[in-house]
């Protein structure tokens, strides 16, 4: 996972996360940080479908109202920074190469492998998980993640689905 270049991901949470208001994501990712797409983030107590651009070191973000708005890329991390799944210190390549406990469930073109990853790698792809995470993935032939489970000891969950690994992304700024 960590030579993949390019992904389409989706994120879902199911639960209250404290340190994560997104609730479900869809977007595609570079590995050199640049991400678009949309998401259903929980602000004020009200829940907001967003579009956002993650380039050239701003967050470009379009409510459900008006034109972009720009802030630094540093705000993505208090939302949820979709860069982390392809960074290599963090993401995916290491939330694998991390599990403990590895359990092949069936196997095929897609293994299922159930594993616990510690609190601290998980907290790197998934801000505010305080625990080891009971953790489900799925594997394709190629070795690529293609879904990760998280479930989290408060019955929280979060599903990370990734698909068109290396396929071509553009990330431009809105006008």
């Amino acid at each position: 996972m960590s030579s993949v270049k390019s992904v389409h991901f989706t994120i879902k949470v199911d639960g209250e996360l404290p340190d994560v208001p997104v609730k479900e994501a869809d977007g595609d990712l570079t590995s050199a940080g640049e991400s678009k797409g949309t998401a259903k983030v929980t602000f004020g107590g009200q829940l907001l479908a967003v579009e956002y651009v993650l380039t050239g070191g701003n967050l470009h973000f379009k409510g459900p109202t008006g034109g972009y708005s720009k802030l630094p890329a540093a705000f993505a991390g208090q939302v949820y920074d979709p860069s982390a799944i392809l960074d290599p210190g963090k993401g995916v390549a290491k939330v694998l190469s991390s599990a403990k406990d590895a359990k092949t469930k069936s196997s095929g073109d897609v293994s299922v492998v159930e594993a616990t990853v510690p609190k601290d790698v998980a907290a790197g792809l998934v801000p505010g998980i305080s625990a080891d995470v009971k953790s489900t993935f799925s594997v394709d032939r190629d070795n690529k993640l293609k879904d990760a489970l998280f479930e989290l000891p408060g019955g929280q969950k979060v599903d990370i689905g990734l698909t068109d690994f290396d396929k071509p992304v553009t990330v431009t700024a809105p006008a």
